[in-house]
């Protein structure tokens, strides 16, 4: 199975299809042109598959699609680009949207980086003091006969443990990691993992604005493409992915069917509130509901940019008050035996 070019990869492709295209170069052409600048073998002969089933069909969507490489979402917004003759802008578009979606992954990488290797840290420095300091304490309590109980019984217990059990638990963890990485590589395991992150609010918070962000680009996108807004409406709400914003479109959708306008049903569904809401309504009186969803759908990925990196913040003094709780327990546990026994010599 081949795999989905990445965001940026994508970004890079369509805005480098789009400035051929702006040139007044044909399609086909353009990917030629492409395949010959192909920077390594594997690009080259995904280009050249692309420009053999354009050459067949003419039809530069199902070359895409035929490709295998290319998301859906990519897909259908050139069958738009294609239908309504603005291939050109549609891919001006989808170079800015890809480009915001590395934007942020790659932040969310470089900000989870340092909290990633601080935990590495902290297991790492409490697996020595419990498989490596402790038993020496321990072994000293025991010829000293002084019985170990409360906290620091506990503390003992828990190191005897991870010293005759540390080979189980190493395996366990890389076991544990090992999975967690073969499971982002497959959609079963990238749907099982989002389903346990739907229980989490601040997730689903996140989730819901990058599912408007989505929702709002997709739209301008099709609007701007020249369709009507049913049409742009059934494109941009059949490429949502989290149920919760997908059941508000439905909702919206049937309102639309009634004879409300799309922006009021946009509204009554909670699918945009507060400003976002007022704004896509003055939009679509005004005949400028492209700019005002491409203000939207901008706006929002900087808010769920801005929650991803506040709760990644919070992870290092988290991790580091942790850090300092454990390593103090540690030591009241061996500190408080040896008072005792300081106590009685006394």
């Amino acid at each position: 199975m081949k795999q989905l070019m990445t965001d940026g990869e994508l970004s890079v492709f369509s805005g480098q299809l789009a400035m051929i295209l702006h040139s007044g170069i044909s399609t086909l052409e353009g990917i030629e042109i492409l395949k010959e600048d192909a920077v390594s073998k594997e690009a080259g002969e995904i280009l050249g598959s692309i420009n053999e089933a354009l050459e067949q069909t003419g039809d530069l969507a199902e070359a895409f699609r035929t490709s295998g490489v290319f998301p859906e979402y990519f897909i259908k917004m050139t069958e738009i680009g294609e239908r309504s003759g603005t291939l050109e802008d549609v891919m001006d578009g989808l170079s800015s949207y890809y480009s915001r979606q590395d934007s942020l992954a790659r932040s969310i990488r470089d900000a989870l980086t340092y909290p990633l290797i601080l935990l590495a840290m902290l297991f790492s420095v409490l697996l020595v003091l419990m498989t490596q300091v402790m038993p020496v304490f321990r072994e000293v309590f025991d010829q000293l006969g002084i019985e170990l109980t409360g906290v620091s019984g506990t503390v003992f217990a828990v190191s005897s443990f991870l010293q005759h059990g540390s080979a189980v638990l190493l395996v366990l963890v890389i076991g544990l990691a090992a999975a967690c990485f073969f499971a982002l590589r497959t959609d079963r395991g990238r749907a099982f993992i989002q389903k346990l992150a739907a229980h989490i609010p601040l997730v689903v918070k996140i989730r819901g604005l990058l599912s408007c962000s989505r929702f709002a680009d997709t739209l301008s996108l099709a609007l701007h493409s020249g369709l009507d807004m049913g049409e742009s409406f059934e494109l941009a709400a059949g490429l949502a992915d989290q149920p919760e914003f997908t059941d508000r479109l439905t909702q919206a959708k049937a309102q639309m069917d009634e004879g409300i306008d799309m922006a009021q049903a946009l509204r009554d569904c909670g699918i945009f509130t507060g400003m976002n809401a007022r704004m896509v309504s003055i939009g679509f009186r005004t005949g400028s509901a492209e700019d005002a969803l491409k203000k939207i759908a901008v706006d929002s990925q900087a808010m769920a940019d801005d929650r991803i990196q506040s709760a990644i913040g919070a992870l290092e003094p988290t991790l580091t008050a942790i850090l300092s709780i454990l390593t103090g327990l540690i030591l009241i546990s061996v500190m408080l035996p040896l008072l005792g026994v300081m106590a009685n010599i006394g």
